[in-house]
């Protein structure tokens, strides 16, 4: 099995602490290594590829020694998974019937040793002529994630159809059916078989894929930005889903980032040299910070920004970074 590891995200989204020139994945978020490290880790065993953006390439190669590639423009999943496939294809002799997990770098995974328990069902799964999803069972009813709803059964589900985000009334009648599950954008398939649902969903990939190596770089602004949920998982005709049921997060909001990160018998995470005096539940990232007798605080000092928010006010920071971006 061939590992695919998607890195062209920007970050911006837990902005001061992430954004274009140090996205999220480069961090080190709730356990040791890097997001990018811990997937790569993940993974390990696997024949992998990393796809990038040209601006973080000294951040890949100081993070990681896996083999990696530039998308000569961010263009969505898509576009980016293909560029990958046509490397192995064109570069080093992949054969089309061999399996690809794709993964973004940027997830946060509870219990890593779940879902290395669970790949090779995703595998079978694959190589029977299915494309098969991880699904994440939920907990709380999310508006910010997609969902995935699956036909009634045990092991290996079969999907009935990928739902946009929801508003909140949704998701709570989602969780109260049952057989819906978080998307968490990841996806294992035969080689050859998501070729062919390119030339079919999305046929200016399916042309682009044809040329030789060189000429799909020079060609790739041309490729539509598209989402491979867009492309191709809501059209394809077979999909299965394996149930991921431990804790998972992709770290998309201050919010998220908050239920995920570990604490102290107190309620705080720190991270650097930060120190808290007579302080709980409090997040601070940062060097030469000290909080003295505070609570319910989130404090990041990065990108030469200081910023203090109240820990129940996390969406606060979402206004703030689109006055930025």
């Amino acid at each position: 099995m061939r590992g695919l590891i998607l890195a062209g995200g920007k970050g911006t989204r837990l902005w001061p602490l992430s954004g274009e020139d140090y996205p999220k994945q480069f961090l080190a978020l709730g356990k040791e290594g890097s997001l990018l490290q811990r997937t790569v880790s993940r993974l390990q065993g696997l024949d992998m590829l990393i796809v990038a953006n040209q601006k973080h390439q000294s951040l890949v190669k100081e993070q990681v020694e896996s083999p990696f590639i530039i998308e000569p423009v961010a263009k969505n999943t898509a576009p980016a998974i293909a560029l990958g496939l046509k490397y192995w294809i064109d570069r080093c002799g992949v054969k089309e019937d061999e399996v690809c997990v794709v993964t973004p770098s940027d997830l946060y995974f509870g219990e890593d040793e779940d879902f290395l328990r669970l790949l090779p069902s995703a595998e079978k799964g694959a190589r029977q002529g299915a494309i098969v999803t991880f699904g994440i069972v939920p907990t709380y009813p999310e508006t910010g994630y997609g969902y995935i709803k699956t036909l009634e059964g045990e092991g290996i589900l079969v999907v009935e159809r990928f739902v946009e985000k929801p508003d909140y009334n949704v998701a709570v009648q989602f969780l109260e059916e049952g057989h819906y599950y978080w998307n968490a954008g990841i996806f294992v398939f035969q080689i050859g078989h998501l070729l062919e649902e390119f030339k079919k969903h999305v046929p200016e990939i399916g042309a682009w894929m044809k040329l030789p190596y060189e000429e799909c770089l020079k060609e790739f602004s041309s490729l539509p930005p598209i989402s491979i949920d867009h492309a191709v998982m809501e059209k394809t005709e077979k999909t299965l889903l394996v149930p991921y049921p431990s804790f998972w997060s992709d770290l998309g909001s201050w919010n998220r980032l908050a239920d995920a990160l570990p604490r102290d018998k107190r309620g705080n995470y720190l991270s650097g040299d930060a120190e808290v005096i007579d302080s709980k539940n409090c997040i601070v990232f940062g060097d030469d910070i000290v909080t003295v007798g505070v609570q319910d605080l989130v404090v990041v000092r990065s990108q030469g920004k200081v910023v203090v928010c109240s820990a129940k006010d996390l969406s606060r920071l979402a206004e703030l970074q689109k006055q930025t971006y």
